[in-house]
């Protein structure tokens, strides 16, 4: 009965809480259930995201209904990975519905109550083997879209697709008289740096790169989900420069530092409420002192103090 009532959770709030256009709203709602009665392991993932939404709005039921995501999530997980790794036409949708879902999982499920742990994995060694997972599989997204893209935009769920098909990849990217000095000046951290190598310059111009087409979409291209065009970002900065935030690279933390805040846009969202400043804590953590005239934008735009 339990799992009666997670689905009943998901398709009758949770999906109006967790998703931010009514395109979504529609095939969240109807196309990615169908999916899930064919996929096994993407309707384990449904309801887990309900089972978490639950804990959340029911916190007297929170043991319950966080065993219940807790082995929802780690099942869809062993159920998907047999089917990326023999990705096909009938799949894909299944296998793309879930690898949202897991950046969307990834955030809500994050404690405020201690690090984000979202680039820098949990010290408990369950917790780190599965934020790892998150990060890859949703990463993943890219590769699913990249292999059968004709299919995807074609099926079930094009109408994502249908807003960023009509953008122009060599577009320019303007940004708002406040955004744009900031992001201009911030490359000077490391393009005379004699610490870093080629590839790490090289990786921290594309993550800068795409923080400004983030920055610039979310102002100019309003018809676009502002959560698929922040977690765009996430899913396109390059392996090289996660590699440098889990060395704690310090152009590399501010970067994602600058990235925190375009997460404070999605505020409004209880499932990212806070979650913009419990990243950021965490980066400015990491980074230590010296770094005071790169940190006061982020701290400015996120906690409203410098």
């Amino acid at each position: 009965m339990l799992d009666l009532e997670l689905l009943h959770f998901y398709t009758t709030v949770s999906i109006y809480d967790f998703l931010d256009t009514d395109t979504y709203l529609q095939l969240f709602g109807k196309e990615v259930v169908q999916l899930a009665f064919q996929f096994p392991f993407l309707m384990h993932e449904l309801l887990s995201i309900a089972a978490l939404h639950l804990a959340h709005h029911r916190p007297e039921k929170r043991l319950l209904y966080g065993h219940a995501s807790d082995v929802h999530a780690a099942t869809g997980l062993s159920l998907y990975q047999p089917q990326i790794a023999r990705l096909t036409y009938k799949n894909c949708h299944a296998c793309f519905a879930f690898s949202t879902w897991i950046w969307i999982h990834a955030w809500a499920a994050q404690d405020l109550s201690k690090p984000s742990s979202l680039f820098f994995p949990a010290k408990v060694p369950d917790e780190e083997e599965m934020n790892i997972k998150w990060i890859a599989l949703h990463r993943g997204t890219n590769s699913i879209i990249e292999t059968l893209w004709p299919v995807l935009k074609d099926g079930p769920l094009g109408g994502i697709f249908d807003p960023w098909v009509a953008l122009d990849p060599k577009r320019p990217d303007p940004l708002t008289e406040e955004e744009a000095p900031i992001l201009d000046a911030l490359p000077q951290i490391w393009q005379d740096s004699e610490s870093l190598t080629l590839g790490e310059k090289e990786a921290l111009e594309r993550a800068i790169s795409k923080l400004r087409r983030t920055c610039s979409m979310l102002t100019f291209n309003t018809n676009i989900s502002r959560v698929s065009i922040v977690m765009a970002w996430f899913s396109a900065v390059p392996d090289e420069y996660l590699q440098m935030m889990e060395r704690k690279n310090p152009q590399a933390l501010l970067v994602a530092m600058h990235f925190c805040t375009t997460l404070k846009g999605l505020d409004h969202l209880w499932w990212m409420k806070g979650k913009a400043e419990n990243l950021l804590t965490t980066l400015i953590d990491a980074l230590g002192e010296g770094w005071d005239t790169w940190t006061r934008w982020p701290k400015l735009k996120v906690f409203g103090e410098e």
